[in-house]
């Protein structure tokens, strides 16, 4: 019989290990039905029940209790080989480190690291999330992703993608909005480092912005998003961070249009970290994977 991929077993391991899929899927930097999906690969094959699903847990089935051990052992001997190999001192740094805005890294972002892993198995990944300034030296980053206008001085600056702006809001609320301007007759969900944003997008179709008499102000997009999945105001959100919740008509794109925003995407990093292997190498796959998203094609720099 053949053997499960490696990929299913580390997979497992962090499952048993942590006792949560969800838990499993940070570790990983991957999504929780990602986790789900090589879990479920993984009993098909064996032809066992791995885990007992409970409500709101999961634990390991008696299979899965026998199993746990070995495999651990079988990781851990992996794990130290590779970090022998990586102490020789002709083995390349092994170590990405990063921080990326919070928003772009869940919805965008760490659904593909797996793709990394894949590409890259000796190159071990650690990323926080941030939208505030880093100091790169303090906090031993290589890069950041940061979404904004620049110019970041000293800094080596690339641009990853452009970002749109739709205005979306729970289907409760569409019944009474008939033109743009309406939208104002409803409660804005704001960005609160970002306070100009609303009165750009109405200014960008030609429309008077006044302030509406209710707003709510959040700190960062996935705030807003929850607020908005709960039907409490109308958010301006990028429509392909949240392809997922207009496809099953949890929100709605008013209007169907997306409005260029004044900032995008960008890569960042000390122009001395530009010669460094890391930085080379995940500067060169992350452009890849633009290149590849269907959508995030056309949002690429002329220059890319």
């Amino acid at each position: 019989m053949s053997l499960p991929s490696l990929n299913s077993l580390r997979t497992f391991e962090s499952a048993a290990r942590l006792k949560s899929f969800s838990l499993a899927a940070s570790e990983l930097f991957v999504s929780p039905s990602a986790v789900s999906h090589q879990i479920r690969q993984l009993e098909e094959r064996l032809g066992v029940a791995l885990f007992l699903r409970l409500d709101r847990q999961v634990i390991l089935s008696p299979a899965g209790e026998r199993y746990y051990p070995q495999v651990k052992v079988g990781i851990e001997t992996l794990i130290n080989a590779t970090r022998s190999l990586l102490q020789d001192e002709s083995a390349p740094e092994s170590v990405i480190k990063m921080s990326v805005v919070p928003f772009f890294a869940t919805r965008w972002l760490l659904p593909k690291l797996e793709n990394f892993r894949q590409m890259h198995p000796l190159w071990q990944l650690k990323m926080q999330t941030s939208t505030d300034a880093s100091d790169f030296k303090q906090e031993g980053l290589d890069f950041v992703i940061r979404r904004g206008t620049g110019p970041w001085s000293g800094m080596h600056v690339r641009q990853l993608c452009t970002e749109q702006l739709a205005a979306v809001c729970h289907p409760n609320l569409t019944m009474s909005l008939d033109k743009i301007a309406d939208v104002l007759n409803f409660p804005l969900l704001i960005n609160a480092k970002v306070l100009s944003e609303w009165r750009e997008w109405f200014n960008a179709q030609n429309v008077k912005y006044q302030e509406p008499s209710t707003n709510f102000d959040f700190q960062n997009t996935a705030q807003i998003l929850d607020a908005c999945l709960a039907g409490a105001g109308v958010a301006l959100i990028d429509p392909v961070l949240i392809s997922q919740e207009l496809a099953q008509g949890k929100l709605v794109n008013l209007f169907k249009i997306s409005v260029p925003s004044l900032r995008h995407y960008f890569l960042v990093y000390p122009k001395a970290n530009q010669a460094q292997q890391n930085v080379q190498i995940f500067e060169q796959w992350i452009f890849a994977q633009m290149a590849a998203d269907p959508v995030m094609r056309n949002r690429l720099p002329p220059s890319v």
